[in-house]
């Protein structure tokens, strides 16, 4: 034991600075690893969005970076449907009835929109007296994967099966996608509630339209990846999820090419049912990548993008305190875009490091636990003596 505990030791410092996630082998390491990518991209969008100063935001490279900005909220989202297939799945394998599944899911989605409102009411005390009150009912990323949590994960558990969750996720997909252009001009609720559900004419809002359908389309894929791993394996699976995605992609950007899918409230790069297809093209490709990474033999270990993708939330906390806040507001669209650029040296590291904090804390716990009972077999011994 005492030897044991010695070899943990001589291991200390590697492991509490870059914790492995091999223990958690009940999470998918493609799926934490596709978090951890868009979050990094989320970062730089944020940071050029932020800090690039006005003459610099007409070249090629910003147009990049922004168009990059604007894949992580679909990223984020899809997993949060593929994560809850999983869970929902496993917890009814255990034969966990109806009830504890939906307070599983009102549980989930109600943590995750405390802690957007808890997020909003910061901001607008770092920002106090200059801050707007209506700005803590904005309709952010957080409040999106709340709302999107508890709506799929309400209509899943209404399914007993996996194969009808597939067909009533899929039809609930296509639903939403073919239902947007006509939902987002909706005006006749309530301003809180249309809010959330098309944004209230906020194009920069979340809203269930049209961002649930991510979610909706990651549980669809979710039910389908747990079917498929019983049956023909994943490596077949995802062979066939590369396949459908460059045809989504495809078919996505035929749609484009005429005016017959044009109708309701258009809007390409926000309603329309062609860049959801593009997007869903995308998302896909990039979890065929994931998936491909963590079939090699280095993938076993410690990964930056894994530790991130972990502790997206400390992520998107931080980053958006230091990009938006205060501490730095002088370089609030104040930075030429390669010093913009050059921020991402130093914060990049900060996002790993503050993501790394929680498992570095619990190994050292775990640490001190297996040296516990060596050090009181020491101490017995030496009473005796």
């Amino acid at each position: 034991m005492l030897y044991s505990s010695f070899r943990i030791l001589c291991k200390f410092p590697a492991e509490v600075l870059f914790p492995s996630v091999t223990a958690s082998s009940n999470r998918l390491r493609y799926l934490d690893w596709m978090r951890g990518l868009a979050a990094l991209i989320m970062l730089q969008g944020h940071v050029m969005d932020g800090w690039v100063r006005p003459q610099d935001r007409s070249g090629e490279w910003f147009w990049c970076s922004q168009f990059l900005g604007g894949q992580p909220a679909p990223i984020f989202l899809f997993p949060v449907g593929v994560s809850l297939a999983i869970v929902l799945d496993r917890m009814r394998a255990k034969g966990v009835p109806v009830r504890d599944l939906t307070r599983k899911v009102l549980r989930r989605g109600c943590w995750i929109l405390f802690l957007a409102y808890v997020f909003r009411i910061e901001q607008f005390l770092v920002w106090y007296p200059a801050s707007d009150w209506s700005g803590v009912f904005r309709v952010d990323t957080l409040n999106c994967i709340a709302v999107c949590t508890t709506l799929v994960g309400l209509i899943s558990v209404g399914f007993k099966s996996r194969r009808a969750n597939i067909v009533a996720m899929a039809i609930a997909t296509a639903g939403f996608v073919v239902a947007t252009p006509l939902i987002y001009p909706l005006k006749s609720l309530p301003g809180f509630v249309l809010s959330y559900v098309n944004g209230n004419t906020h194009s920069s809002y979340f809203s269930l339209f049209p961002w649930a359908a991510f979610s909706l389309a990651g549980i669809t894929f979710g039910y389908i990846l747990v079917e498929a791993k019983q049956s023909i394996g994943e490596p077949e699976f995802f062979k066939r999820v590369a396949v459908f995605a460059i045809c989504a992609y495809a078919v996505g950007r035929a749609m484009s090419l005429t005016s017959m899918f044009e109708y309701g409230f258009f809007d390409y790069s926000l309603t329309s049912p062609h860049y959801f297809l593009v997007r869903l093209g995308w998302i896909l490709l990039i979890f065929y990548g994931a998936y491909l990474w963590s079939t090699y033999g280095m993938a076993a270990g410690w990964s930056p993008l894994i530790s991130i993708g972990q502790a997206s939330l400390v992520v998107y906390w931080l980053h958006i305190d230091i990009v938006y806040g205060r501490l730095f507001h002088g370089f609030v669209q104040a930075l030429e875009l390669s010093g913009a650029m050059l921020q991402l040296i130093w914060l990049a590291p900060l996002m790993l490091a503050a993501a790394s904090v929680k498992p570095a804390l619990a190994q050292v716990s775990q640490c001190f636990t297996m040296m516990r009972p060596s050090m009181i077999g020491v101490t017995t011994r030496r009473s005796l003596m």
